[in-house]
């Protein structure tokens, strides 16, 4: 992780500005390697004649390699520097997305997800400690703007690979194809990253349980990851289902949550610097909850659509604050306070969707909806005592 820049040696505005699109390029590559992945799903699920239970494994692990890279990276940023981390964690992502497609069981294509999910939860987390020190040295928020860039990468990940699979490029071409454009877009992104870059020296860093204001910090990710992740499993069975709509408008439920939350954060920055980050959090949690009790008691599909695009639009403008906010957490280093929250928040996001469909069997779907309403007022509860609100910029 980046250490805090001291006014004598402060970086110019070109090294920053470099640095930031930089770092930008490093969410749009993994936007992309997880869009070139799933657009190839079908084509590897076939290969291997495997049947959906076995085929939800393989994901899982995936999921898992990225929550147990998390705490790991924390540790390796607070010695090498985010600089470091981001750029090794590039490499691996592009030979990890470049193995799937020649893997011979789903034995070894889950060993392969998982490997991918090692390489994406490294460089979350080390891009994002980076994201935050060059956000503190341009002395206003830019997180936000950034994080639009990971949806803007998935986009064209999925549409280029898509592209190719119609033109009966196999997955081998394909997954390949996509892991030489990261490889080069991690190359030479790696020449403009630092702007200053070294081992952490601020707060420990050692095995310890998460400080209170790190626990407040990741059940807020916890709430709006597992809402998050609700949208992208249910909202489409919900909007059939429940709201009644047909078939191709239900699918595209997703696409408009998705698309609302990407032009939030697009500007976002401005946002959260108008109202300050606890309150832009808290703002944005109870618009989240109001929309997602509107999808709730929707009495037609065309008002739960609705309501998923005001929700896409609440929640564009939560994670990125608080992990922003974690790495000022006093007394622990930013890596390792990032990787606690982080990997918080995305073990809800892996937890959330099977809970809310074991509920959904119970008590239907609509239930299930209720509850994220819920987390989504826990946000706006509990923002504004979470999220201390940054420093202000040096005079000058």
């Amino acid at each position: 992780m980046t250490a805090a820049v001291s006014p004598a040696a402060a970086p110019s505005r070109r090294a920053l500005w470099r640095a930031r699109l930089a770092t930008l390029a490093l969410f749009f590559v993994c936007g992309v390697a997880l869009g070139v992945w799933a657009a190839h799903v079908p084509l590897l699920k076939t290969g291997l004649a495997l049947d959906d239970s076995t085929l939800g494994l393989v994901m899982l692990a995936m999921g898992v390699g990225a929550v147990v890279a998390m705490p790991l990276a924390g540790a390796l940023i607070h010695r090498f520097g985010a600089v470091a981390i981001s750029i090794a964690s590039g490499c691996a992502i592009a030979a990890a997305l470049a193995l799937p497609p020649h893997m011979p069981s789903a034995l070894t294509l889950g060993v392969a997800a998982f490997l991918l999910g090692l390489a994406l939860g490294g460089i979350d987390i080390a891009m994002n400690a980076h994201a935050a020190a060059v956000e503190r040295a341009f002395g206003r928020p830019i997180m936000s703007s950034i994080h639009a860039f990971f949806s803007i990468g998935g986009l064209a990940g999925a549409a280029g690979a898509a592209g190719l699979v119609g033109l009966a490029v196999g997955a081998k071409a394909g997954m390949g194809a996509g892991a030489a454009a990261i490889a080069l877009v991690v190359a030479v992104a790696a020449r403009f990253l630092a702007f200053e870059d070294r081992p952490e020296t601020d707060g420990g860093h050692g095995l310890r349980l998460p400080s209170r204001a790190v626990l407040l910090l990741g059940l807020l990710t916890v709430c709006s990851f597992v809402c998050e992740g609700a949208m992208m499993e249910w909202s489409a069975l919900f909007l059939r289902d429940v709201a009644g709509a047909p078939l191709g408008l239900a699918a595209a439920g997703y696409a408009v949550f998705s698309a609302a939350m990407t032009v939030g954060r697009l500007a976002g920055d401005r946002f959260v610097h108008a109202l300050g980050a606890p309150r832009a959090v808290q703002l944005s949690g109870a618009v989240a909850a109001a929309a997602l009790l509107v999808v709730t008691l929707a009495p037609n599909h065309w008002v739960a659509l609705a309501g998923l695009l005001a929700a896409g639009l609440g929640f564009a403008n939560i994670v990125p604050p608080l992990f922003s906010a974690a790495t000022r957490t006093p007394g622990v280093a930013p890596s390792a306070a990032l990787a606690m929250v982080a990997s918080m928040g995305y073990s809800g996001g892996l937890m959330g969707p099977p809970a809310i469909g074991f509920l959904s069997d119970a008590f239907g779907l609509r239930f299930g909806f209720a509850l994220l309403v819920v987390a989504a007022a826990t946000i706006a509860l509990f923002a504004r005592r979470a999220i201390s609100p940054p420093p202000a910029p040096p005079a000058g």
